[in-house]
């Protein structure tokens, strides 16, 4: 048993996740996950499955180094570290995530959350939490960092972010967050044991904010990028039908929805 954030976190559940390190506050989970990927393959040893979590992350950010304010005792913030299995679709795993996770809010609180793609988790048209997935290679290696962030007690004129909102504010009532720890990680321990890729698009599409024909705007490396939702393809890349045809977008923040 671990003591963490006011609670008691039980770890003899889980059979995948090997490691749990809770800390009262680091920077960025993220960042921490990096330098232990980094400091793995430097010395040539075998990585293992760890969670990382802390109170407070002071510099935590999201997708292009954005910053993710992760105020004390008020939110999840974690990050899963793990060799990426031969034969696991790295584009699907970031997705999976968000979906995962938003499956265990879901039941643990009754909040109706819903999927922005590519992996962020919105109440309404407010952000309550966001996925981001990072990765490095060496050789035939490929380590993964997924860091989560999901803001839960308070509200979101607390946080003086725009556009956000919490748990607590969107279900009229606080939850205790070692409680959504323990069910958010059980969920993953369960999924990453017995991994169902082939679902993970059908299941998402299912969650998600987007309807077919839905118009959405995408900010991609070459610009934005317009048009009528069609759903994801077998990688996890947003699907539309622009003027031009139909296209797939890999990456991207949506803009407009």
């Amino acid at each position: 048993m671990i003591e963490f954030s006011g609670g008691i976190l039980d770890p003899n559940r889980w059979r995948t996740l090997e490691n749990c390190v809770c800390l009262h506050s680091v920077p960025s989970s993220n960042a921490l996950a990096r330098e232990i990927i980094e400091l793995y393959f430097d010395e040539g040893l075998e990585l293992r499955t760890t969670v990382l979590t802390a109170e407070a992350q002071p510099a935590a950010y999201g997708r292009h180094s954005r910053s993710w304010e992760a105020p004390p005792g008020r939110g999840l913030y974690l990050t899963v570290i793990r060799p990426v299995p031969e034969g696991e679709p790295l584009s699907l795993v970031p997705i999976a995530v968000a979906r995962w996770l938003r499956e265990a809010l879901c039941q643990e609180t009754g909040a109706a959350i819903a999927l922005k793609w590519p992996n962020d988790l919105y109440i309404g048209r407010k952000k309550v939490g966001g996925v981001l997935a990072e990765s490095r290679t060496q050789g035939e290696e490929t380590c993964l960092a997924v860091g989560i962030g999901v803001n839960v007690l308070g509200s979101a004129e607390t946080l003086g972010v725009a556009g956000a909102t919490t748990l607590e504010e969107a279900a009229g009532r606080p939850h205790a967050l070692v409680p959504l720890l323990q069910a958010v990680l059980d969920r993953f321990d369960r999924e990453l044991g017995a991994p169902r890729w082939s679902e993970e698009v059908r299941e998402w599409e299912r969650v998600a904010a987007h309807r077919p024909g839905d118009r959405i705007t995408v900010h991609a490396n070459g610009g934005p990028i317009s048009g009528a939702y069609l759903g994801l393809d077998a990688s996890g890349f947003l699907r539309l039908e622009t003027e031009n045809g139909e296209t797939a977008v890999a990456s991207g923040e949506v803009s407009a929805w």
